[in-house]
């Protein structure tokens, strides 16, 4: 059978993961696939910013020719994406996670684009559309990770795993592409005990980047530096309770990426 699974997290960077050196990261599971497969050295994206990035993935092109330049600008109406390649080769093709890339806002339309199964389709649209008022509003507040009550199963990278697993329980023996594409670690960062404090007090080995003034470098680097552009190492480079979250969402992710990975090696 032709099968693929490709997992994708949001704002992972290499210094994020055990396997790539950092002993100071909890990351068994992406750490054993890396240890079990191929890791890259060097691997670049074509753009900084998250839904031109994903544009390329998903339709081998760059930004510029697939139209998506910058976030929740919409893919060219004769751009084909991954999804109906492999439907028009027969391949079932499910998407399930983050998309970015329907021009709407952050979460999306709820709707999955042609090509894409739609009964399997589960954007953050459709997160949200499982949540009370006033559990849409928990879910954008980082504070939300330290409240008693929290339970793993709130999270989007949960319930985008069960679905996940789901499928592959039903579907494991035809032709398909599934993605899983989770928002984590990306902010607010909810994530629940242990992982919540799990980095308290951490803070990065010194860098020379923490010093660069970006003048150097494209100016879309320099805008998205914002206020940062003009602090020392110093001010960057310091424990806070929302790079402890940060880095603990990083690794709860990771927790859930081995909920896939298990059932694969099953």
């Amino acid at each position: 059978k032709r099968q693929c699974v490709l997992i994708m997290t949001d704002t992972t960077r290499r210094d994020m993961l055990g396997c790539y050196g950092n002993g100071k990261m909890k990351t068994p599971n992406l750490d054993r696939l890396s240890e079990n497969g191929i890791r890259f050295d060097n691997a670049y994206s074509c753009q900084p910013v998250c839904g031109p990035a994903r544009s390329s993935i998903f339709t081998g092109l760059e930004p510029h020719n697939s139209g998506v330049v910058s976030n929740c600008v919409p893919l060219y109406e004769n751009v084909k994406t991954l999804g109906q390649m492999l439907t028009e080769n027969h391949v079932h093709s499910v998407y399930i996670g983050k998309w970015h890339l329907d021009a709407c806002d952050y979460f999306g339309s709820g709707i999955a684009p042609e090509g894409w199964d739609r009964d399997a389709w589960y954007d953050m649209k459709c997160y949200l559309g499982e949540l009370t008022p006033e559990q849409r509003q928990k879910s954008r507040q980082s504070e939300t990770a330290f409240d008693e009550l929290l339970t793993e199963d709130f999270t989007y990278a949960y319930r985008c795993t069960d679905r996940a697993l789901n499928f592959l329980d039903k579907h494991s023996d035809e032709d398909f592409m599934l993605v899983v594409s989770y928002d984590e670690p990306h902010g607010p960062c909810i994530c629940p005990a242990p992982w919540n404090t799990m980095y308290e007090s951490f803070k990065w080995d010194e860098n020379p980047n923490f010093s660069d003034d970006l003048s150097k470098k494209p100016l879309f680097q320099s805008l998205w530096a914002k206020d940062a552009l003009n602090k020392s190492a110093a001010e960057i480079n310091r424990p806070s309770r929302m790079l402890s979250l940060f880095l603990g969402c990083n690794s709860f992710v990771d927790k859930e990426i081995g909920r896939v990975i298990d059932k694969l090696e099953q």
